[in-house]
């Protein structure tokens, strides 16, 4: 008759024991040493050899070849147990014999000497089961039992245990074994068998079994009926229900890089199959450990095939690690929250979406948000382009039209300065106010314009020059207050900024268009810019930017402070912007970190370091001066005190770490010089200029623009 793997191959003796090595070493030691207790419990989850290992010492108590660790299996006494026909051997179901009658009933034997063997052993499985009153007829007995009787209690939940029973026995927790110990012995008792199988499909039926090695046997055996007498990888996906591993690794490899339309097909093909997401979804996140685990234990042995190994690291050296940390965090709330959600499918996608929204930024990615200033800004100059044909006009009529730049600038000043705004009026209501004066302005222009062309009798000045005054509001979480000027082509580049308390009046040349066709403002979103070489053209559908970016944004707290020389450095790097590339501009000169401190060489040196965000945040508002290696003083506005004071010590320690001679001090006041802040702002800056040019350069999109007359809008360069 067949008997099933989990009986044939039961462990017969210690060496037998799979797993499990603090147990067998502590009853070995006390079987040589005869340093016997009386009552030994044995706690664990399923299938781990509770009962197995109470047989086995069983046995090393009644061997005819005395008390020993290794039983001879060959006298009467090892065959009566194995074949489970030893009748000092009692074991006992606590599920079925639950009640106080039958506690007492056992009781009432154990005075008597064992009947065939050395000892009379109970063994009472599932123990948690019996009742209070049970425990409670036991406890005396257990306490001081007969020098011939031994208790081996086994449970699957000791909580359930009063610590009165605890107390009286020597506790043994067995653990759940391990995968490469399942698949080793799977692998023996396989060749034993002489059944032909697949590595992949012994490694998945270890890992469904999940610590049980009686589950990991019974499921061998549903897969060699399954395949016929053989264990095949497919078959046991199929058995078991499980997904290919490959898919998963497809996944996470398509949100990492953000490919959406690879993200869709996989969603689609998960419904098709009709899978269970809740197990998809495990193993997501069993994969993500996975790779963690082999970003720091790159030595860590794999059991798939070549292929799947060779996939899983390459995946593994791709994924940075924070962003492994990420996605697993959000897995894992995703997990929790599928019972939430109204179908199960329906929380996996959208944890997947979740992950695709808030994928990490690439180290070849920044961020550029557009501030209030140059949102406002940019809707000017949207609005000046707006009337840049309008001169056409003119020229086809033979006319033109004289007002001076002062006319018009007295006139816009007159009627900002009734837009001063009272204390309760917020930001918004100002920039609000301000762009309507300025916007009837121009139109009062255009109409005064119009009846000087049908006026004959009027005399037109062929070089007409129009400016137009655009009020930007000077204020921002981070004290970026950029001031833009758009210079034309006859018009000198360097005008003086004037400052009115909250407001900074900057002139725009413009000319008048045919057609006054409404400009929408910048988009409110984050622009992410891709600055790997290799980069492909996006032009989502958001709202339109124009094309004529301003050609320097520099901020007006860092134009007070910049040193002659700071300012020609900067044209000097704006000049030679036309020779890089954009992750150029962006990328930080490798500085000597020797001798004095300046702005240079700190900024490379703590966007380089190992602190925190948090703590970069704050350097960058701030000057290092002093000597390296040396007394060094941070200076830093007042309005950061509260904030360094908690992350001075970061600061000050990596410092120290780096240059052990530092003397590390803070000073809070104005910053007379320009900050990694205002360097990074214009930085930023440049390098979207450069993109915007070489973009507009190209001859296929420059073609393009000229045959449709089009414009590009909302740029953006991605990998």
């Amino acid at each position: 008759m067949y008997q099933v793997l989990a009986r044939k191959y039961r462990p017969r003796n210690f060496n037998e024991l799979v797993g499990q090595n603090h147990v067998s070493r502590a009853l070995t030691s006390a079987l040589d040493r005869g340093r016997l207790h009386h009552a030994y419990l044995f706690t664990g989850t399923r299938g781990v050899g509770k009962t197995t290992i109470a047989r086995i010492l069983a046995k090393c108590l009644n061997c005819e070849t005395g008390i020993t660790s290794t039983p001879c299996e060959v006298c009467a006494t090892c065959k009566a147990v194995n074949e489970g026909r030893f009748i000092d051997l009692i074991e006992i179901d606590a599920a079925s014999r639950t009640k106080v009658e039958d506690t007492r009933e056992l009781l009432d034997n154990v005075p008597y000497a064992p009947t065939q063997g050395r000892f009379k052993v109970y063994l009472i499985d599932e123990v948690h089961m019996l009742s209070t009153h049970s425990f409670n007829a036991l406890l005396k007995t257990l306490e001081e039992p007969p020098a011939h009787v031994k208790f081996l209690f086994a449970t699957t939940d000791p909580q359930k245990l009063p610590i009165t029973v605890i107390s009286r026995c020597l506790q043994f927790t067995l653990r759940p074994l391990a995968v490469d110990e399942i698949t080793d012995h799977l692998s023996d008792i396989l060749n034993k068998e002489s059944i032909q199988s697949e590595q992949d499909a012994i490694w998945q039926i270890a890992e469904s079994a999940q610590g049980s090695l009686r589950d990991a046997l019974s499921l061998t055996d549903q897969a060699i009926a399954y395949g016929q007498g053989a264990i095949h990888h497919q078959d046991v996906k199929e058995m078991l229900g499980l997904i290919d591993r490959t898919i998963i690794y497809d996944l996470i490899l398509a949100i990492h890089q953000n490919q959406r339309e690879r993200v869709s097909q996989l969603l689609l093909q998960f419904r098709q199959q009709a899978l269970d997401v809740s197990l998809v979804l495990d193993q997501f996140i069993s994969t993500l450990h996975e790779l963690a685990m082999l970003q720091y234990l790159p030595d860590l042995s794999l059991k798939y095939s070549a292929e799947i190994n060779k996939k899983i690291m390459t995946l593994s050296q791709l994924v940075s690690a924070q962003d492994l940390q990420l996605y697993y965090q959000i897995a894992c709330k995703g997990r929790a929250d599928l019972q939430l959600a109204v179908t199960q499918e329906q929380g996996f996608e959208m944890t997947v979406l979740r992950l695709l929204a808030f994928r990490p930024l690439q180290t070849n990615e920044i961020t550029i948000s557009p501030t209030v200033e140059t949102q406002q800004v940019a809707s000017k100059i949207s609005e000046q382009q707006a009337v840049s044909t309008e001169q056409d006009i003119f020229e086809r009529n033979e006319t033109q039209t004289q007002i001076t730049a002062q006319e018009i600038e007295n006139t816009t000043k007159d009627s900002i300065s009734d837009l001063v705004p009272e204390p309760e009026l917020t930001q918004q209501a100002i920039s609000e106010q301000i762009e309507t004066a300025t916007q009837n302005h121009v139109e009062q222009q255009i109409v005064s314009h119009s009846e000087q062309i049908a006026d004959p009798s009027t005399t037109l000045n062929p070089q007409t020059m129009i400016e137009d005054t655009s009020t930007v509001v000077a204020n921002s979480q981070h004290q970026d207050n950029l001031v833009v000027e758009q210079l034309n082509e006859n018009q000198i580049h360097n005008k003086e900024v004037q400052d009115s308390d909250d407001l900074s009046l900057t002139s725009f040349g413009t000319d008048f268009s045919e057609n006054m066709q409404p400009i929408q403002n910048l988009a409110a979103t984050e622009d992410i810019f891709f600055l790997a070489p290799a980069a492909d053209v996006s032009t989502p559908s958001e709202q339109p930017i124009s094309k004529n970016i301003p050609e320097q944004l520099v901020s007006e707290n860092v134009e007070s402070h910049i040193s002659t020389q700071n300012l020609s450095a900067i044209v000097q790097e704006q000049s030679s912007d036309s020779q890089q590339s954009p992750q150029e501009i962006l990328k930080l000169a490798p500085q000597q970190l020797e001798g004095e401190w300046n702005v240079d060489k700190w900024e490379f040196w703590f966007r380089n370091s190992n602190l925190s965000p948090a703590v970069q945040e704050l350097a960058q508002h701030g000057v290092m001066i002093g000597q390296i290696d040396g007394h060094s003083t941070f200076q830093i506005s007042k309005q950061y005190e509260n904030l360094l004071h908690q992350t001075q010590h970061a600061l000050e320690a990596s410092l120290k770490q780096q240059w052990s001679n530092t003397v590390f001090n803070v000073q809070y006041g104005e910053v007379e010089s320009i900050t990694p802040f205002h360097m990074q702002n214009e930085r930023k800056v440049r390098a979207f200029n450069r993109a915007t040019e070489m973009l507009h350069a190209e001859p296929v999109i420059k073609n393009l623009l000229d045959a449709f007359d089009g414009e590009l809008q909302n740029i953006q360069l991605k990998i």
